[in-house]
């Protein structure tokens, strides 16, 4: 052995002040792991609820307009057991008609949170409707309020559909006061001045409009905006061609039809200058009016040429359903309109009444 080896020195002793802090560090570290394992148990330590989310313009339109439906549907079901059957018929329409629109909104809005703690329910403000002129008064309000909110929701495809159920209800109204002869009513509903809506007001009634000039209420000629012009145009080609075929269908007409096609001929061509003026294209190559269009085979059937005034209606309505899309908001009330007028117009040459007019998309096969 190396007597002269350098011993090892003695390991270090800890401080005493280190080992006073060693209890209070795994108290820490057992304190962190508890929280830890709360937190992967799903235990939130003061975390408040989650809220419902405050509904935008868009979902305030789409659940008002869900609402009414909804609404409408229980009022035709209660009053349809003590009316007679030609009103029976026609609330049935009104329930069935209500019942697909709140499917093809999307129905009543969930957010899947929990209930909130329930309080008191309000005192009702008004009585359920029963009888079918309360019904009445429904489909004129309601059919007001869609059409103004129409007109004013941010989003082009929500107006195009609530535009479509607003003219649907004022169809309903309209067969309900003819086959109950009550008289219909004004809408109760007025905008926030204490006047009628723009859109729940507008009329597209070409003999109204003067020949050439802009639907009343719509943007100056050649003003509107691209996609706004492009569904301008449209309506200005299908009203053109509503007028030409009615002319030809008139010209080889001798009975009294003679009379009525040639007045609708007429609306229809004061109509398409207006539209072409609205967007712009009176006289440019823009201009997407033809000098002559197909006409459809066997107009020597009967039943091929009384189904054809309809079915021209029926383009016109689809091709303002578009421009209700096409136009921003707050200019959407003319097409609005015109999606009204083409829809009276295509059942007054006997169109079956639908749920969705102008959306054929929509359409449901008839039944039976």
């Amino acid at each position: 052995m190396d007597r002269h080896r350098t011993p090892h020195p003695a390991p270090p002793t800890a401080r005493p002040e280190a080992r006073r802090r060693a209890p209070v560090l795994r108290l820490a570290a057992t304190l962190v792991a508890g929280a830890l394992a709360l937190g992967g148990c799903g235990v939130r330590l003061e975390s408040p609820p989650p809220a419902e989310p405050s509904p935008d313009a868009i979902e305030q339109v789409r659940a008002r307009t869900v609402d009414d439906a909804l609404a409408l549907a229980d009022a035709a079901r209660a009053a349809a057991p003590s009316a007679d059957e030609a009103t029976r018929a026609v609330l049935d329409d009104v329930a069935t008609f209500s019942d697909q629109h709140v499917e093809a909104l999307g129905g009543v809005y969930d957010s899947g949170l929990p209930d909130a703690t329930p309080t008191p329910a309000p005192a009702a403000t008004s009585p359920a409707v029963t009888d079918v002129t309360g019904v009445l008064s429904a489909l004129v309000d309601d059919a007001a309020r869609a059409a103004d909110d129409a007109d004013d929701v941010p989003d082009g495809a929500l107006a195009r559909l609530v535009a479509s159920v607003s003219v649907a209800r004022d169809a309903l109204a309209d067969r309900l006061a003819a086959v109950t002869g009550v008289p219909r009513p004004d809408p109760a509903l007025a905008a926030p001045d204490g006047t009628a809506g723009t859109a729940a007001t507008a009329t597209a009634d070409p003999t109204v409009t003067p020949p050439g000039a802009a639907p009343t209420g719509g943007a100056a000629p050649g003003d509107a905006t691209p996609a706004a012009s492009a569904g301008a145009k449209a309506l200005a080609l299908a009203h053109d061609e509503a007028a030409w075929t009615l002319a030809v269908l008139a010209a080889r007409t001798t009975d009294e039809r003679r009379a009525t096609l040639l007045a609708a001929a007429d609306g229809h061509r004061r109509a398409s200058d207006a539209w072409a003026a609205t967007a712009g294209v009176v006289g440019q190559p823009t201009d997407p009016r033809r000098s002559a269009y197909a006409l459809p085979g066997g107009l020597d059937d009967p039943t091929v040429a009384d189904a054809l005034p309809r079915t021209l209606e029926q383009a016109v309505a689809d091709a303002s359903a578009q421009a209700v899309d096409d136009a921003p908001a707050g200019a959407r009330a003319e097409a609005i309109a015109s999606l009204r007028t083409a829809t009276a117009a295509a059942v007054a040459w006997g169109a079956a009444p639908v749920p969705f007019p102008g959306m054929p998309e929509l359409a449901t096969p008839p039944v039976g």
